[in-house]
């Protein structure tokens, strides 16, 4: 595999896996970011999934870290 096969297929994954992620943050993982969004509604939810899905991994960060605090109470 040369470098650019290497490249797209990073980027497969990291889409991959940004979508999937992306799903579950805007069903149930902005509950924990963000108390208010709990009672949204599915359009700003549908919202939150793209931008979830691109920035995985910062989401992802603050979905831990919601974890870390609710343990703490």
């Amino acid at each position: 595999m040369n470098w650019a096969e290497w490249l797209v297929l990073g980027a497969g994954i990291y889409v991959a896996i940004g979508l999937l992620w992306g799903i579950y943050f805007g069903v149930r993982g902005v509950n924990f970011v963000d108390p208010v969004a709990a009672t949204s509604n599915r359009g700003f939810r549908i919202m939150v999934v793209p931008g979830a899905a691109l920035l995985w991994p910062v989401t992802l960060a603050w979905r831990i870290r919601a974890l870390r605090r609710e343990g703490e109470s």
